[in-house]
């Protein structure tokens, strides 16, 4: 016979039905609200008395201490959660749960066992997704350990559900993997009380989140979203769970479990409204709820700063949480060190930062090197370079210039009118003429004009331009564009040790989408990842925006300043500066 032991959520207590020395069945025993179940019959159970105390519904509660003995006792007919991920999982309460780490953790176990507790309940629906229907085979095979004492499997490919009895719920297994309107068609209209992606990174964020529209029921069911995964710094996931990661890619132990609430505006993650209470997110997002609210919710109860805002936890899960598997497989870790770098890194370590250094064109030591380099005053000439933003988008990043020396650094995220004032402010401070000061003419650019009518405009899309009349037949095939010209530049100033900053702005801490309270140093050793080489036909040419936040983790405007700084080497050496400036 087997005994499966429920965490009761929040507290650190296992519980069972109240039972005592009773020969039962297990349809006595599993019944709709109720969080422990003893699977197979015929069984007997015997309690101790001593170690129970009971709920207001009469339930038997057992100590952590005395579950902590059963783990102990190491028997096989014993299914209860491990210590660690797993538990901390199935204790949750929060709407969203993205439960990742290592490979080995019992990731995709966990999200099965979470739909235990109501399965005997007639009105429980679920689904579980992978993104092909091949990739659920293994999924399928490990439900089998979990469910066939609860009810039957159907085999059909075209129904892949279990079915828990006449009188019972039902869990259904599915895939993503079609394009988003067919993905639509095949969801809209089902309600799930409990929803679970294994491998949520390879599932898209626009179908994540059609899938919440999903995550609703009308029987007063806890509803629950899942998500498992490894790490993937390059999926949105990344920049989903960045308040849980550190800035070496590890979780933050502290906030490891630790909920979170968030409103998700729009079709990206950069666009969530995170916060640490309900309320604060309503304050930040309030013009957008307002017009949401109806005063009948309030008659049922709903306060508006809470009602559309959504809890989310991230939890790591551990191999070394993981005793049943290294037990039964001592080899397992030692398969996954003899991986290269970066899967290393990612499966056994459980890093999201991670990606290997081989396609980065500024490697780490070239950024340490600059990081120490001595002051590169050059032609002391002073200059600014910005690349510009304004309130609700990106950070807005000034970088003043002593020659080749970065001597500091203004970030801001304001209104436009706000930021064109700090931006004039800024280079009178710095001693700047306006001719020496370079800005982005793309986008938010095009409001500067008007302000900086003598200022270097910097088109993205400009071709590039020969340094020497030997170069004007063919520099264009040695850049794709202007841009990819002088990010050139910058990467040969950085590694032949021509370009140099001041050590004392590297420990300032500054936030924006998808970081926060992150080092100069960590940022910059982070978005030298976006200049690379998008391999085309037409000589260097700069991956593209997109491209670079997906490498990055956000948008990397800080790299992106200091490259627009080189266009005033090209404007020296140029032989035709006359009408430059439009560029």
């Amino acid at each position: 016979m087997f005994y499966v032991y429920f965490y009761m959520r929040n507290i650190r207590k296992f519980i069972i039905n109240r039972i005592f020395a009773l020969y039962i069945t297990h349809r006595a025993v599993i019944q709709a609200g109720v969080c422990g179940f003893i699977l197979h019959t015929p069984a007997y159970f015997f309690m101790e008395h001593d170690k129970i105390v009971y709920t207001k519904k009469g339930e038997g509660v057992f100590s952590y201490e005395y579950i902590d003995r059963l783990r102990n006792l190491k028997n096989d007919f014993n299914v209860i959660a491990q210590s660690g991920g797993q538990e901390n999982s199935l204790a949750s309460d929060a709407d969203i749960v993205i439960m990742g780490g290592n490979r080995g953790g019992s990731k995709t176990f966990t999200l099965l066992m979470e739909s235990l507790p109501d399965i005997k309940n007639p009105r429980f629906n679920a689904v579980l997704l992978r993104n092909e229907k091949d990739d659920l085979r293994d999924m399928i095979n490990t439900s089998y350990l979990i469910y066939s004492q609860f009810g039957t499997y159907n085999r059909s490919i075209s129904d892949m559900t279990w079915n828990f009895g006449e009188n019972a719920g039902k869990l259904w297994f599915s895939y993503f993997a079609d394009n988003f309107e067919d993905f639509k068609k095949r969801f809209q209209g089902k309600q799930f009380c409990y929803i679970g992606i294994d491998e949520i990174t390879h599932c898209s964020y626009d179908k994540f989140k059609y899938l919440i529209t999903c995550n609703r029921n009308a029987y007063g069911i806890k509803n629950r979203f899942w998500g498992t995964c490894n790490p993937d710094p390059d999926s949105w996931v990344r920049v989903f769970i960045d308040w849980w990661i550190g800035e070496d890619g590890n979780p933050i132990p502290e906030r490891d479990g630790k909920k979170r609430y968030c409103f998700m505006d729009g079709d990206s993650p950069n666009n969530i409204f995170w916060g640490d209470t309900p309320e604060e997110v309503y304050e930040q997002c309030k013009s957008i709820i307002d017009p949401l609210w109806n005063d009948a919710y309030k008659k049922l109860g709903f306060n508006k700063k809470t009602m559309f805002v959504k809890s989310v936890v991230f939890i790591r899960a551990r191999l070394e949480d993981n005793i049943k598997l290294i037990e039964a497989d001592s080899n397992y870790a030692a398969n996954l060190a003899q991986q290269d770098e970066e899967s290393r890194a990612r499966d056994l370590e459980g890093n999201w930062n991670f990606k290997a250094a081989g396609d980065d064109i500024l490697k780490i030591e070239h950024m340490e090197r600059f990081f120490n380099n001595s002051a590169q005053y050059g032609d002391n000439k002073r200059r600014v370079s910005c690349d510009i933003a304004y309130e609700g988008g990106d950070n807005l990043v000034l970088w003043f210039w002593i020659g080749n020396h970065i001597e500091d650094v203004y970030v801001s995220r304001d209104n436009s009118k706000r930021t064109e004032e700090c931006v004039a402010y800024k280079l009178r401070e710095w001693g700047v003429l306006e001719k020496d000061f370079v800005f982005d003419l793309n986008g938010p650019g095009q409001d500067f004009k008007g302000k900086f009518p003598d200022a270097v405009k910097f088109n993205n899309m400009a071709a590039p331009i020969p340094m020497a009349k030997a170069d004007e037949k063919s520099i264009k095939y040695i850049y794709s564009s202007l841009k990819s010209q002088c990010a050139d530049i910058l990467v040969k100033k950085i590694k032949n040790d021509e370009i140099s900053i001041n050590p004392d702005l590297l420990s300032r801490k500054f936030s924006g989408n998808g970081y926060s309270d992150m080092t100069l140093y960590n940022i910059l050793m982070k978005e030298r990842k976006a200049i690379r080489d998008a391999d085309t036909d037409k000589g260097f040419s700069l991956i593209k925006k997109e491209v670079m936040k997906k490498y990055v983790g956000h948008s990397p405007d800080f790299i992106e300043a200091m490259i627009y700084r080189q266009i005033f080497d090209i404007r020296k050496q140029h032989t035709k500066p006359k009408g430059l400036w439009r560029i």
